[in-house]
């Protein structure tokens, strides 16, 4: 089994729009990438990440949110044709990010235009849970794949995500019942999941209350973006990683991770796979970083 895990595209562009024509938080949300993020994050730098994850041959492909800038419809109307660059829905396994779900009418847009890539089960798979309802579960032999949302509106210089009550109580009954049947979990998130990840501009407004769930059922991997940087960490049993952004000018990554069962443990190996640009050759992607562990299977 084969999973790649990437992150944080932000591969819409923004020319075109006209200041005045936007309104609240996305009038700074404009500046700013008119600014900086433009110049970061590149669409050539992008494209060659994504021919080279697909040369990865993954099952599926994990990709936890900030496809766009602003929320804007035209955004997520270029995201909704770009994500058929990486795979059919059946193949991609996303969540939303806090870019993704910006201003007013942006959570609409991207439930009706993402549909696919949120919601379908994978290839040849019954749906886990009904259409529209997150958390999303994609089962895989073995694995459970559980994808959480926390992208919403915020005020202006806000970065903050949330989970709520409802989630929170669905994703308790989801890792229980995964751990009753032996399942491994791997938990897709946008934002740091723990408390102290980050500053509370940007932060889980509600990491206590899941740092909570996951002490009681903790998942085998976790993976978030929302930092723009490449990050790992060991919490307990569990693997924690941030992968930086997809399209990065300096430091594009995605994480390729393989699983073989063997006879009472499950063997685990990712590899860091990182923007590498050397003089006269045209940019590629080279392993930075490895690691390798074992899991015990679960009795169900």
């Amino acid at each position: 089994m084969r999973l790649v895990h990437l992150t944080d595209p932000h591969m819409s562009t923004l020319d075109g729009e006209k200041l005045l024509s936007l309104r609240g938080k996305r009038w700074s949300g404009y500046l700013s990438w008119r600014k900086n993020r433009r110049n970061h994050f590149l669409p050539a730098v992008l494209n060659n990440l994504v021919k080279a994850v697909r040369a990865e041959n993954a099952d599926q492909i994990l990709l936890t949110g900030d496809l766009v800038h602003i929320g804007l419809g035209s955004e997520i109307t270029q995201a909704a044709e770009w994500l058929t660059t990486l795979g059919p829905g059946g193949k991609v396994m996303l969540v939303p990010g806090n870019h993704d779900i910006y201003s007013k009418g942006s959570e609409e847009a991207v439930l009706q235009s993402w549909s696919d890539y949120l919601f379908q089960p994978a290839d040849g798979a019954e749906p886990e849970q009904p259409a529209g309802q997150f958390p999303v579960v994609r089962k895989l032999g073995k694995l459970s794949l559980i994808g959480v949302t926390t992208g919403c509106v915020t005020p202006v210089f806000m970065a903050t995500g949330k989970l709520g009550n409802e989630q929170l109580q669905r994703l308790t009954e989801l890792l229980q019942q995964a751990a009753s049947e032996g399942q491994v979990v791997v938990l897709l998130i946008h934002h740091p999941p723990l408390p102290g990840m980050t500053n509370w501009r940007k932060a889980l407004v509600d990491s206590v209350a899941l740092e909570t769930v996951l002490k009681q059922y903790p998942p085998s991997l976790i993976f978030y973006g929302h930092m723009h940087y490449n990050r790992d960490q060991q919490w307990g049993d569990s693997r924690i990683y941030c992968t930086a952004s997809a399209s990065s000018v300096s430091d594009a990554s995605y994480r390729v991770i393989d699983i073989d069962e063997g006879d009472n443990y499950l063997n685990f190996r990712m590899s860091l796979k990182s923007l590498s640009i050397e003089a006269g050759a045209s940019p590629g992607f080279v392993t930075i970083d490895e690691q390798r562990w074992q899991v015990p299977k679960l009795m169900s």
